[in-house]
């Protein structure tokens, strides 16, 4: 049986060689004339089998949606545990001692004619600093008081008010002023 076959393909060698170049071909050229090249129809994919980088950039870009709003805060977590003590500071510069000495003292009487307006001042002993004031009139009606300011400066040493009087006779005003020195 060996020898019959192989006589049958030394006879007809060349009529396989034939038909085989025939039949490739005819493959060959059916394929590149049905389809065009870089074309795949669906029924040629496999679901499942294209990845994104198989894709152009622009189909890529096509996939992404806008972006949706914020979404709500999460919960709270636990809280964590206590974390050790640190080491304590190093002592700081001692500062300037704070004051001992508090006055009030009251300025001269301002007498203010009817009708008009006028300021009264009280100043603070050498070496003191005003740090707050007013004015004081003897429960007349009809006098009020406009302004009360400390002198500018760094460190103010007078108190300044300014009054008005609208009752009619003249009366007697006076400005006050806290002072402290160290």
């Amino acid at each position: 049986m060996t020898r019959g076959f192989l006589r049958f393909v030394r006879a007809n060698a060349i009529a396989m060689l034939a038909l085989f170049i025939a039949l490739t071909g005819t493959t060959y050229a059916a394929s590149t004339a049905l389809i065009g090249a870089n074309t795949v129809a669906s029924p040629q994919v496999v679901n499942g089998s294209l990845q994104t980088k198989d894709l152009s950039g622009k189909a890529r870009k096509a996939l992404k949606g806008n972006r949706g709003p914020r979404g709500l805060a999460g919960a709270a977590g636990a809280a964590g545990a206590k974390g050790a003590t640190g080491a304590q500071g190093i002592q700081g510069v001692k500062g300037d001692p704070g004051a001992t000495t508090v006055t009030v003292v009251q300025g001269p009487t301002v007498t203010i004619g009817t009708g008009l307006k006028a300021f009264a001042s009280a100043d603070c002993p050498a070496g003191s600093v005003a740090t707050g004031g007013g004015g004081v009139n003897v429960n007349t009606s009809g006098v009020h008081l406009l302004q009360s300011f400390a002198n500018t400066g760094a460190s103010p040493t007078a108190w300044t008010v300014s009054y008005e009087n609208t009752s009619g006779a003249s009366v007697d005003v006076h400005a006050r002023v806290v002072c402290a020195s160290p």
